[in-house]
């Protein structure tokens, strides 16, 4: 029987999940789109007694192998699944690709079907570029809307009894209800890891969303002894985290380049195997990170102390991940992400596909807890775009093509939430921390943002270490004014002033920070004809970096330093006090 090509792709996953504000909500939805994609589409099949090859359906995505003469009966109950399940509210694109006759069950997953799959891929960007007409609600004065997401019409009031006067639509009250699920289900599924552990990887990765993470965690040892540990109840419940100001931090992780390396693995095995060593790679280094730095803390409910998970996980699989931390802990958490996805990443089976290394990329955004969180989300991934396009800047540079496919465009790019934050970071940045003076030839960049991991390490570290000192926030802030007015006139004065009000080892540490940042930036374009070209230049707060466009480039780290100076904290806890 001749085989085709079926192709999904979850239309909107962000606006569904991050439709509303609510913690419980963004967690439901999250869970019911990863279960309809991970566990529902293959299901359809079953169903129907169709005969499918899955060969992936992770991240929102689904690539499958069906029989031509079920292909419609298949897309539609998919699709169905999709409606019944998330009342309406969430639905999928599929596209079909018939494979040439000769293409049976014994040969289809090597078989090169490289023209079968990029015409797939661009059948399914044109129906998504052309989604179906979209019939407007019926309006009434006297119609209720919902008390969450203010869109759809209210059905019914709040599962919760302790909540009153709300009425919820039904895909929200759909939404509360998986969490709900998930929120009885933890302590079994914590109680069941003991027989879960004799599973591999490929049996994990089709489990429900909390499922898998702990799965994950178990496998790093996490301590998962305590009995009735929960999640957070809302966001409110990060203040009992907070280690420093009441403010969280919104982890927003994707890898680079996905699609380019899709495009050059040719056969279903290739792919399979590519799906799958990704997802394992992000889920393992999610865990890795909150093995590190999360463990398990006692909160106060209604008067008792209850263990808590002092993090949530709002999205996570194929390539991305989104979670929200502790503000304290949300820069070691994203440096680790970034750095164990591109060890892990890149083990043997992946070397064995593409010669291009993998890497990831992270926006981090430390934010007042009661900050909106749709605006939140929109800032993560503002900043996560920045930092994407910086790894795509310095890749441009590299004009050896083997260099190019071994570039590591690992980047780290962080945004510290105020009254009058601008939600485009590309805005912000241009804005606050770069000035371009055209009369005198000069550009100034007060940050050093999008960061290597290794140099963000260096800086975290460097933080610590100025807790240690004591630096103090008042001169910090003194510094800041300084870096702020971007010359080489009043900054220099201003920040030469406010360095002779510290202690010689604090002035000489803090002088340190711009001489060794300026010198791993000069050793990047380092001329071995020019032994000098090594050391930095420094005209403190700045040191020179090279030129552009003609102009000469000066740049700091220690905006960067002062900004998260309050977010990251030393064993202890102390962020350092005045002195």
């Amino acid at each position: 029987m001749q085989k085709s090509l079926v192709a999904f792709d979850t239309d909107h996953i962000k606006n569904y999940v991050f439709g509303t504000d609510r913690l419980k909500e963004i967690r439901g939805a999250s869970s019911l789109l990863d279960r309809l994609n991970r566990t529902e589409m293959e299901k359809a099949a079953t169903d129907l007694h169709i005969n499918i090859k899955n060969i992936y359906a992770n991240g929102g995505s689904g690539l499958f192998v069906v029989d031509k003469d079920s292909i419609k009966d298949f897309v539609q109950r998919v699709q169905q699944v999709y409606r019944k399940q998330s009342k309406g509210k969430a639905s999928v694109t599929y596209a079909i690709q018939d494979l040439p006759e000769d293409v049976s069950d014994a040969n289809i997953m090597t078989c090169d079907l490289e023209k079968e799959l990029e015409l797939l891929k661009y059948r399914l960007i044109e129906k998504k570029g052309c989604p179906n007409s979209v019939l407007a609600l019926p309006s009434h004065p006297f119609i209720t809307y919902c008390s969450s997401c203010g869109v759809e019409y209210a059905e019914k009031g709040s599962l919760d009894a302790q909540e009153t006067g709300t009425f919820y639509c039904a895909s929200c009250i759909e939404k509360q209800k998986e969490d709900i699920r998930i929120k009885n289900h933890i302590s079994r599924i914590i109680r069941d890891l003991r027989s879960y552990r004799i599973m591999g990887a490929e049996q994990v990765a089709k489990f429900d969303l909390w499922e898998r993470i702990l799965w994950f965690l178990d496998q790093e040892k996490y301590d998962l002894t305590r009995s009735g540990v929960d999640r957070p109840e809302d966001f409110n419940e990060f203040r009992q985290f907070a280690e420093a100001k009441e403010y969280i931090g919104l982890i927003y992780a994707d890898a680079n380049n996905m699609g380019q390396i899709v495009d050059t693995l040719k056969s279903p095995e290739k792919r399979e195997i590519f799906a799958f060593e990704v997802d394992k790679a992000i889920h393992q280094a999610m865990a890795i990170a909150i093995k590190q730095y999360l463990p398990i803390v006692d909160i106060v409910r209604n008067g008792k102390s209850e263990p808590v998970f002092p993090f949530d996980i709002l999205l996570v699989g194929g390539d991305d991940i989104v979670m929200v931390t502790n503000a304290a802990k949300a820069m070691d958490v994203a440096l680790t992400v970034a750095t164990r996805f591109r060890e892990l990443a890149n083990n043997e089976r992946i070397r064995k596909l593409t010669s291009i290394k993998l890497s990831l990329c992270v926006g981090v955004v430390l934010a007042p807890i009661k900050y909106p969180f749709g605006l939140l989300q929109d800032m993560a991934e503002s900043a996560l775009k920045f930092a994407k396009t910086a790894a795509a800047n310095d890749k441009e540079e590299v004009k050896d093509q083997k260099e190019r496919d071994a570039f590591d465009g690992t980047r780290i790019n962080f945004q510290v939430v105020t009254g009058g934050s601008h939600p485009n970071f590309n805005e912000t940045y241009k804005k606050t921390y770069q000035k371009v003076d055209k009369n005198r030839f000069l550009e100034f960049h007060a940050s050093l943002r999008a960061y290597k991991p290794e140099d963000l390490e260096l800086l975290l570290n460097a933080i610590r270490e100025g807790h240690r000192l004591n630096l103090g926030r008042t001169k910090l802030h003194q510094l800041r004014e300084a870096i702020l007015e971007k010359n080489l006139t009043t900054s220099v004065q201003k920040g030469l002033a406010t360095l002779r009000n510290w202690r010689e080892k604090q002035r000489t540490y803090v002088v340190g920070q711009v001489y060794g940042f300026g010198q791993r930036r000069q050793m990047q374009r380092s001329d071995p004809r020019n032994p000098i070209s090594d050391f930095p230049h420094v005209t403190f707060p700045w040191f020179a970096d090279g030129t552009h466009k003609e102009r000469n480039v000066y740049r700091t780290s220690l905006l960067d330093f002062i900004e998260l100076y309050d977010f990251v904290t030393r064993e202890g806890g102390n962020n350092g006090d005045e002195v």
